[in-house]
């Protein structure tokens, strides 16, 4: 409106120092000259009324001033009960009222901070899912750099209580039988390890006592190769030896031999060197792989 009067105000101005000039140079004639004058005036003085003066415009100006300064000096608002308690299913709500539009932390110790933004008439909510155990928190808001708090005393409902109760108790067992199951599995796997140890060592045992047999036995036959070998080679014995010629026997035989390697002595634990004569007054006779 105050450009448009200024605007009303020079156009009336103009059309009447045109309108003079015209009628001072019979341009125009009297009656048109007459209607523009009074049009001009009639527009100046509607113009000078649109117009506000410097006063107006001060007083339009200063509630602007008071309502920007009035922003400015907002004080944080924030009330809300001193105690709350979860549900049954541990969830916690907390509740109350703060500036419009304000921004509420609920701040934990140990636990994730809780945000809300409060709606048009102030009223805010913020809700924790779980709260593990009782314990304080602080409720704050900060408005143009200014911050207001207030304690919190979160309490758990007796039912929550016995629900975590139970919770632990059932995460004791379970951790007991975990443990009871890995002491039995390291028990049985020990078990198995010293029986399979000592099937082993058995079988170690039958495997080298076969092999000692296997190679006594290889060791005999071949000492029994040796001796009958040595005796195929080695010469017949004279049986007309003379009566004073030495020959050989055992303390139980009921044989003698000329031959010391005689297969008849294998199984002797000892020869004894005798004359012949003296063998054959014990009634003695000649070995049969001899004669």
């Amino acid at each position: 409106m105050t450009g448009f009067g200024t605007i009303l105000f020079l156009v009336g101005i103009g059309v009447l120092i045109y309108g003079l000039i015209s009628f001072r140079k019979k341009k125009w004639p009297r009656r048109k000259t007459q209607i523009v004058i009074i049009s001009s005036i009639l527009a100046i003085f509607i113009g000078s009324a649109i117009v506000p003066s410097e006063k107006e415009e001060a007083s339009t100006e200063k509630p602007k001033q008071e309502e920007k300064t009035k922003k400015v000096t907002v004080e944080p608002l924030l009330k809300a009960e001193k105690t709350f308690k979860t549900t049954d299913d541990g969830a916690i709500v907390v509740e109350g009222k703060t500036n419009p539009g304000a921004e509420v932390t609920l701040d934990f110790v140990d636990n994730p901070d809780a945000t809300a933004t409060a709606d048009e008439d102030g009223k805010f909510s913020l809700r924790v899912n779980e709260l593990d155990r009782a314990q304080d928190a602080v409720l704050s808001i900060t408005i143009d750099g200014k911050t207001k708090e207030q304690t919190l005393s979160l309490e758990m409902s007796p039912g929550y209580t016995k629900k975590l109760a139970d919770k632990a108790e059932a995460e004791r067992v379970a951790a007991e039988k975990a443990e009871a199951e890995r002491v039995e599995r390291e028990r049985v796997a020990a078990e198995e390890k010293r029986i399979a140890d000592e099937k082993a060592a058995a079988e170690k045992r039958t495997a080298d006592a076969k092999a000692a047999a296997e190679k006594a036995a290889a060791e005999k036959k071949a000492a029994e190769a040796k001796r009958a070998e040595a005796k195929r080679s080695a010469p017949k014995p004279d049986t007309s030896n003379k009566q004073g010629e030495m020959v050989y026997i055992t303390a139980t035989g009921k044989k003698y031999h000329y031959d010391q390697n005689c297969r008849g002595l294998n199984n002797s634990n000892g020869e004894t060197a005798v004359t012949i004569a003296e063998a054959k007054s014990r009634n003695l006779s000649l070995c049969k792989f001899e004669q």
